[in-house]
C-alpha cells in the first residue's frame, strides 16, 4: 500500500489509511514501520471489523522526517495530535506499542477530545532494575561513539523480543530474526530518528510523575502484557492499571517483547475484543 503523507508542525508525516467506520490509530514502537501491522494481521483485521485505520511513522522513521535530536514523548504525542487534526479525526481508538505505548498515553492525556480509548501494549508501567540498564546502555552508547550500533541493536531486540524457550531450542526462528534484523537499520530516517527516539523513551522512563499521570486518563484503557516480556513484565502491567479510573489487563501467555509478531493470533483477538467493545459503545 502506497504511503501517503502530511505536514504536521513543520515535519513531514508518512502513513497509511485503510479501511471504512470508525478511526482508530495504530502507533509503532522504536524503529516500527507501518507496514509491521500489516505483517503481523492486525491491520487487516480491524479493516474487515469495520474500522477507518491509520497506521503512521513516528519522527525519526522512514519516510518521515527525523529532525535533530533527541526527542521527547510529548514531542511524538503532538506529531500523533497533529495527523490526527490534518485528518480530520477525532473520538479515535488509538492502540500503541512499546514506545507508541508512551506516546498513546501523552496523547491521552494532552488531547483527550481526540481518544475514545485506548491500547497500551508491551509499554505501561514503572521503570524496573532492568529496563534502567538498557536506557543506560543506550545513553552510554551514544554519548561514546554517537549512535547504538545495528548489531548491538539487533542483539537487544532478539534476546528480549523472543521468549527463553525459542531462543534455547529453536534455532531455526533465532535464525529467521537475525535476518530480519539484519535489515532493522534501514527502517530509520537518519541516526538522529535513533538517537532522538532512543532519548525519548530514556526521559519517559525515568519521568518520576508519570505513573501518577495515569490518574488522569478517564477513558478506557487496555493494557496487555506478554508473559516473558523483560521490559514490561505482567506484574508493571497490572501496576498501570492500579493506577487508571477505566484500566482493564490481559496477559499474553508464552510471548516476550515482540508478542505482536510472535503470538499475533491471540495478541489480535485480545486486542479485538477490547476495541469492538469500544465500537459497539459509540
Amino acid at each position: 500500500m502506497a504511503i501517503d503523507s502530511v505536514n504536521v508542525g513543520g515535519l513531514r508525516i508518512g502513513f497509511e489509511r485503510t479501511g471504512a467506520g470508525p478511526a482508530l490509530l495504530l502507533i509503532g514502537g522504536t524503529g516500527m514501520p507501518p507496514i509491521a501491522w500489516q505483517a503481523c494481521g492486525l491491520r487487516d483485521a480491524l479493516v474487515e471489523a469495520g474500522f477507518d485505520v491509520v497506521a503512521y511513522a513516528s519522527r525519526g522513521v522512514a519516510p518521515s522526517d527525523a529532525p535533530p535530536a533527541p526527542y521527547s514523548i510529548p514531542d511524538l504525542a503532538a506529531d500523533a495530535a497533529g495527523l490526527l487534526d490534518r485528518l480530520g479525526l477525532k473520538d479515535v481508538v488509538v492502540v500503541g506499542y512499546s514506545l507508541g505505548s508512551f506516546t498513546a498515553e501523552v496523547l491521552a492525556q494532552l488531547r483527550p477530545d481526540l481518544v475514545r480509548a485506548v491500547v497500551l501494549m508491551a509499554g505501561a508501567g514503572p521503570l524496573t532494575p532492568l529496563l534502567e540498564a538498557v536506557v543506560q546502555m543506550e545513553s552510554d552508547l551514544i554519548a561514546t561513539i554517537g549512535r547504538i550500533p545495528a548489531a548491538a541493536a539487533a542483539f537487544q531486540t532478539l534476546l528480549t523480543g523472543l521468549p527463553p524457550a525459542t531462543l534455547r531450542e529453536d534455532e531455526t526462528t533465532v535464525s529467521q530474526w537475525v535476518q530480519m534484523l539484519g535489515m532493522q537499520e534501514q527502517m530509520w530516517t537518519s541516526i538522529e530518528g535513533e538517537n532522538g527516539q532512543s532519548a525519548a523513551s530514556a526521559d519517559w522512563l525515568r519521568d518520576p510523575y508519570r505513573m501518577q499521570a495515569l490518574t488522569s486518563i478517564r477513558v478506557p484503557v487496555l493494557v496487555v502484557a506478554f508473559e516473558y516480556d523483560l521490559y514490561f513484565p505482567p506484574r508493571s502491567g497490572r501496576a498501570a492499571v492500579a493506577r487508571l479510573p477505566n484500566g482493564e489487563f490481559v496477559e499474553v501467555v508464552g510471548a516476550a517483547h515482540a508478542g505482536l509478531m510472535t503470538h499475533p493470533e491471540r495478541t489480535r483477538e485480545v486486542l479485538m475484543e477490547f476495541v469492538n467493545r469500544s465500537k459497539a459503545s459509540s
